[in-house]
C-alpha cells in the first residue's frame, strides 16, 4: 500500500501555490511555427509530454489535471526582421473547448497585427469556455493620427471585438503600456468581466531572466 504524499497534507491554496510555481512555463516549452493553422489546428492533435509529477500517481494527476488541460499560452515572437511566428506553450494535448485560461503573449516591438491577429480569432472562436485572459503586450503605442496609426486603430477593434464574443470571461489580466484607447476598451469589458492592468510585463525574454 502507498502511503499519501506529504504533499496532500497542505491545504488546497497552498498546493495550487506549488502547482503555479512548477508549472511556469519556460522558452523551451515553445515550438515555434510558420504555419500555426496546420501545426494547432489541423488533423493531427498538438501535443507536448504532460509533465513528470503528474504521472507519478493517481491523486497527483486528478490534482495537476485542471491546471494542465485548462491552460495555454499563446505566443507571438520576432525571428529576424520580417519573420514573425506564433507558437504555443501547452502541456499534453491541445484542446481549445477545455481551455479556461489563455495567456497571449505579444513579444514583438510594434503589433504586426496581421501576423497573428486572425489566428487569434480562430482561437478564440474555438476556446468558447474561456473564463480568463492574460495578455501581456510588448509593442510600443501607436500614434492614431497618421495612415499607420489609423489601420491600427481598426485592427485593435476587431481584437477587442473578437473578445466580446467569449461569453463566458470572468477576468482579464493585462500587462504592460498600454494606448488609452486601450484603457477605453477594457473599460466596456469591465461592466461585464473583472479586468485588472500591470504596467510591467509578465513574460522574460531571454538575457533578462
Amino acid at each position: 500500500m502507498h502511503l499519501p504524499s506529504p504533499l496532500f497534507h497542505l491545504p488546497r491554496e497552498v498546493r495550487d501555490r506549488i502547482y503555479d510555481f512548477y508549472l511556469a512555463y519556460d522558452h523551451s516549452d515553445f515550438e515555434d511555427s510558420l504555419r500555426p493553422q496546420l501545426v494547432y489546428m489541423g488533423d493531427i492533435p498538438y501535443s507536448r509530454p504532460l509533465p513528470s509529477l503528474m504521472l507519478t500517481c493517481k491523486s497527483l494527476y486528478r490534482d495537476l489535471s485542471p491546471m494542465v488541460h485548462g491552460q495555454a499560452v499563446l505566443r507571438v515572437a520576432a525571428r529576424g526582421w520580417n519573420d514573425r511566428r506564433i507558437s504555443f506553450g501547452v502541456r499534453g494535448v491541445l484542446r481549445f473547448d477545455r481551455l479556461e485560461k489563455l495567456w497571449l503573449l505579444v513579444t514583438t516591438e510594434h503589433p504586426n497585427w496581421n501576423s497573428w491577429l486572425s489566428f487569434f480569432g480562430e482561437v478564440i472562436k474555438r476556446a468558447e469556455n474561456l473564463l480568463a485572459l492574460v495578455v501581456d503586450w510588448n509593442p510600443r503605442p501607436v500614434d492614431s493620427a497618421d495612415w499607420t496609426g489609423r489601420i491600427n486603430v481598426k485592427k485593435e477593434d476587431e481584437f477587442f471585438d473578437s473578445l466580446a464574443a467569449l461569453e463566458k470571461l470572468q477576468v482579464i489580466q493585462v500587462y504592460g503600456n498600454i494606448s488609452p484607447r486601450w484603457t477605453s476598451r477594457l473599460a466596456l469589458i469591465a461592466t461585464r468581466a473583472h479586468v485588472v492592468c500591470h504596467r510591467c510585463r509578465w513574460w522574460r525574454e531571454p538575457g533578462l531572466d
